[in-house]
Order: C-alpha cells, then sequence, then structure tokens
C-alpha cells in the first residue's frame, strides 16, 4: 500500500502536493504555506515521481574546523559575502523606531511578533536584512529573535536609561563594538552568536515543512 506524503506537484503550478496513497488531492503546500488548488480527474491520476537517491551521509565535522570568531572568512565561508554593511545596520538601528512611530507602536509590535520567525524585524524585512545564527547557519528562531530584540536591546536599553542615563552608553558601546570587527557584530549579536546578513533572494527564509497527515 503507498504511504501518503507531500510529493513534487506533477501539475507544475505549486511546489508541493498531498499524495493520499492512491491519488493526487487539492490540497498544496509553497514555501510552507498551505492552501487547496483543484486536479481534474486525469491529474489526480498522474504518476508519482520516482524517489530520489539518498545523499551521502555528510562527513563528521573536523574539530579543528569549528567556529572561530577570528577567521570569518573560513568560518562562514557562505555567510561572508553575504554580511550586511556597517551602513545597512545603521539604517535598520534608525528605521526601527521609525516605523514604530508610524504605526503607533502596536502596529510594530505585532508586525515584529509576525517576522521574528524569519530572523527578521520591521526594518530589516524592509532593508531584506535577516539574523543568521552563527553555530547552524540557519536564519534565527522566533525565541532567539524575541531574546535578542525585545530583552537585550529594548529592555536593557529602555531599563538602563533610567538609571544615569547607562541605556545610551549601552547603546553607544554597541554602536563602537559593530564599527570593530569584521562581521558588524553587535554585543547582542556576540552574546546569541548571531549576525545580519543582506538576503535580498530570501536564500536564508525559514520554510516550515508542511505538517505530514495521517492515514484515516
Amino acid at each position: 500500500m503507498s504511504v501518503s506524503s507531500w510529493e513534487p506537484d506533477p501539475t507544475g503550478r505549486h511546489q508541493y502536493r498531498w499524495f493520499d496513497g492512491e491519488e493526487w488531492t487539492d490540497q498544496v503546500a509553497d514555501d510552507g504555506v498551505q492552501s487547496v488548488d483543484p486536479v481534474s480527474t486525469d491529474e489526480a491520476k498522474l504518476p508519482r515521481e520516482a524517489p530520489q537517491p539518498a545523499p551521502p551521509p555528510s562527513p563528521s565535522p573536523d574539530p579543528s574546523e569549528e567556529y572561530n570568531e577570528g577567521e570569518p572568512d573560513t568560518a562562514l565561508p557562505e555567510l561572508s559575502v553575504m554580511l550586511a554593511s556597517r551602513g545597512q545596520r545603521l539604517g535598520a538601528f534608525l528605521l526601527e523606531p521609525l516605523l514604530a512611530a508610524v504605526t503607533l507602536v502596536i502596529g510594530w509590535l505585532i508586525w515584529s511578533l509576525i517576522v521574528y520567525s524569519r530572523g527578521q524585524t520591521p526594518a530589516k524585512q524592509v532593508l531584506q536584512l535577516r539574523v543568521i545564527r552563527i553555530e547552524d547557519h540557519r536564519a534565527a528562531e522566533w525565541r532567539w529573535m524575541a531574546l535578542r530584540e525585545l530583552v537585550l536591546k529594548i529592555a536593557v536599553i529602555v531599563f538602563l536609561g533610567g538609571v544615569f542615563l547607562l541605556g545610551f552608553i549601552w547603546a553607544i558601546v554597541n554602536g563602537i563594538v559593530m564599527l570593530n570587527n569584521d562581521r558588524s557584530q553587535t554585543l547582542w549579536d556576540k552574546m546569541l552568536k548571531t549576525v545580519v546578513i543582506s538576503d535580498p533572494d530570501h536564500r536564508f527564509k525559514p520554510v516550515p515543512r508542511p505538517r505530514q497527515m495521517s492515514d484515516s
């Protein structure tokens, strides 16, 4: 008996289509977003693609090649050419409060809670920037973005800002740190081991896999 699963859409209209074990259904998915697209009787009977051979296992990582903060080009070969410039980082920093003011803060907060799962903030989404975790070369998850943006950045600055203007000192120190390292990392980047990249082609946009449906 064939197993039901998400498979490449044989009609070519979508990335994936649900195969129920006997024929194609109207359930489709694109970039992790599910929708409905009916199929004709002929399309429902289209054959499944032959399974692709499993790729060879990846070699075990060499401990000598682990993350080394002093060697950004060798430690991050695919990210080194995508790192956001200091100008882009500064632009995002200045754009964020402007977007918050325009959207009356509430709109900005709702917007933030939506795009955090993509490793972005509203300003970073507008400027096509993305926060990447160095350890796995993936976009920072929602929890990391909330910790980075709401705690280490906003909460700390606001809290310290009420104690002899230490919040402003914290912001200035972050700027100095960003200007004096090859990856343009701020203090919160170093604490969470993240970098910010320019990702206009959405190469690092997280694409959640469609949830498997159990056979009935």
